[in-house]
């Protein structure tokens, strides 16, 4: 990631302000023997127990079982002017039983994280044949007891074979099924037979701020497989560029994503996965950025990769350029190409037509329009306008299937 962030250090003042005051004169009042009895009977007590502390390595007493045994004296005591009998000593429960969430959730999402190896070949000048070597690692998620695995398109990048280590370090063949760059997220199967767990998957949609999530994976590769690591939810719906001009809705977190993690499961407190790790911010001073693919985002993708190879986006059947004004800035898209049959055509859209808006927001690039597309399905209706002839005019466009542009 090439973000960067600038910060300013402010000008700090004090958050109080210097107060004048006398402490009042109080009149001493002469003590009875009797409190002078008990104030002894206290200071013993507490030698003792100093002196408990000082030889306790020699008697082998622990300095647990020390701790037990003060608590029971100080508990014992009805201190002189208290009407309460109860003792005065508070338990505080350092253990929040967040540890046992983690657990119960890596015991049943964990044997369904796998580990993906992206194979490629290079030729070895010295035996002079060509030899397979492991060109990145990855994790992946089991979704379906058919084998399906969903990853990151930029794990298998480029493979010329993959391999799936699943849970217990047995390594075994993988096909791709299909990749999608604008989504990052790609679909590999195993063979059934070697499915011994599968994630439940979960609803994004309800992902709340401050939630308690677990990210498990294989940061670095296989070394540090099966790897748990605990955080809550930073932000939902962050926008971030993946790299191809296309901003997608991401869950942030800073349970520890690191390179290895991308492909893994980002998972709730049920155990269900609501997300695929993707991505982390790294850089100097910046710790605990990690980001991962709402899961109600990835299964329309997962589906068309699964069912079509690819992913059918809708459409809206035109091929556009920048439009600059007088000044040199990009005013809009201006439509080279309709083409026929689309919803473009069916809406009246023409070639010459500068597109200011789409839905209301302002477009100057391909990517504004992708953006805008990826919120929407095949059959929704978006809202264009256009700059014709010197007047603007809006068209109500159905969005359609992927068109042939070689036609």
């Amino acid at each position: 990631m090439s973000d960067k962030f600038d910060f300013e250090t402010p000008n700090f003042q004090p958050s109080y302000s210097p107060i004048n005051f006398e402490i009042p004169k109080t009149i001493r009042k002469k003590k009875s023997i009797k409190e002078y009895l008990f104030a002894g009977f206290i200071g013993g007590l507490i030698g003792a127990l100093l002196v408990s502390i000082i030889f306790m390595g020699y008697f082998g007493t622990s300095l647990s079982n020390f701790k037990s045994d003060v608590n029971s004296v100080i508990s014992g005591l009805n201190l002189e002017g208290s009407n309460n009998s109860a003792p005065v000593t508070k338990t505080v429960i350092l253990n929040s039983g967040s540890s046992s969430f983690v657990t119960d959730v890596a015991k049943k999402v964990g044997p369904a994280v796998v580990g993906i190896k992206n194979k490629g070949t290079v030729y070895n000048w010295w035996t002079d044949e060509k030899q397979e070597i492991t060109i990145g690692e990855g994790s992946g998620v089991i979704i379906s007891k058919d084998g399906y695995i969903v990853t990151n398109n930029h794990v298998v990048s480029g493979a010329k074979n993959i391999s799936v280590i699943l849970s217990g370090e047995k390594e075994v063949p993988a096909t791709i099924i299909g990749t999608d760059a604008l989504s990052d997220i790609a679909v590999v199967k195993i063979d059934p037979k070697y499915v011994k767990a599968v994630a439940p998957l979960g609803d994004s949609s309800k992902v709340q701020v401050g939630e308690f999530v677990v990210a498990i994976g294989n940061p670095l590769g296989q070394e540090f497989a099966g790897t748990v690591t605990f955080g809550v939810v930073s932000a939902v719906n962050r926008k971030l560029d993946m790299g191809n001009g296309v901003q997608i809705p991401l869950i942030q977190t800073d349970a520890a994503i690191n390179p290895g993690n991308s492909g893994g499961a980002l998972v709730n407190s049920s155990g269900q996965v609501i997300g695929i790790n993707t991505a982390k911010i790294s850089q100097t001073g910046v710790e605990g950025m990690g980001f991962a693919i709402p899961i109600n985002y990835v299964k329309p993708i997962v589906n068309d990769l699964i069912k079509y190879k690819k992913v059918l986006r809708p459409t809206i059947g035109i091929s556009v350029m920048e439009y600059y004004d007088r000044s040199g800035n990009v005013m809009g898209l201006y439509i080279s190409k309709v083409y026929s049959g689309t919803g473009a055509a069916k809406a009246g859209l023409k070639e010459g037509d500068v597109i200011l808006q789409i839905d209301g927001k302002k477009v100057t690039t391909f990517s504004d329009i992708q953006s805008i597309l990826s919120t929407h399905k095949i059959g929704d209706v978006i809202t264009i306008r256009v700059l014709r002839d010197g007047q603007t005019k809006d068209f109500k466009v159905t969005l359609g299937t992927p068109v042939n542009t070689n036609d």
